[in-house]
């Protein structure tokens, strides 16, 4: 295999990945944007009690080696300046970064939602902090996402 067809076979499959891991979930739909707007996915919760979008965007990476959080971090320190030099993002953005052989999947924010007392802001990470990405930890995710739409809501509509 050329090294062009193990960097598509590697995208493909990180797109594979990230794919089945966020619509085992049914209130997320999951669009590929990666040409519009520098990141590969943008992902809508579907909320019916909501009448905004709620949005979050997610960049992917991976490598086929086995890798640990901390080496992660380090692989990922590109990535993070790559981000940095996109435009600043008003919405929520992660990054899930798959190691192919040992089927590792971690997770890590790169434009946090943060509620501070009742108010919404929008944390842009300086670094790539790793942690395995879990179902329970999507689901958190998703909650945290809910809650900032929340607070964003309550400080736009009047």
């Amino acid at each position: 295999m050329t090294s062009d067809s193990q960097k598509h076979f590697l995208a493909d499959r990180v797109r594979a990945l990230a794919t089945v891991i966020l619509t085992r979930r049914g209130d997320l739909t999951v669009i590929d944007t990666k040409k519009d707007t520098g990141v590969d996915f943008h992902v809508y919760i579907e909320r019916e009690d909501k009448p905004m979008r709620l949005t979050f965007g997610v960049l992917l990476r991976g490598v086929m080696s086995p890798v640990t959080a901390e080496h992660a971090n380090k692989v990922l320190r590109p990535t993070m300046g790559q981000f940095q030099g996109m435009r600043k993002f008003t919405y929520p953005v992660c990054l899930f970064f798959f190691a192919m052989r040992e089927e590792q999947e971690f997770f890590s924010w790169l434009a946090e939602p943060v509620v501070s007392a009742g108010s919404p802001k929008l944390l842009h990470h300086q670094a790539v902090n790793c942690i395995p990405l879990t179902d329970d930890l999507l689901s958190g995710v998703v909650e945290q996402i809910v809650a900032w739409y929340d607070a964003v809501e309550t400080v736009l509509i009047v």
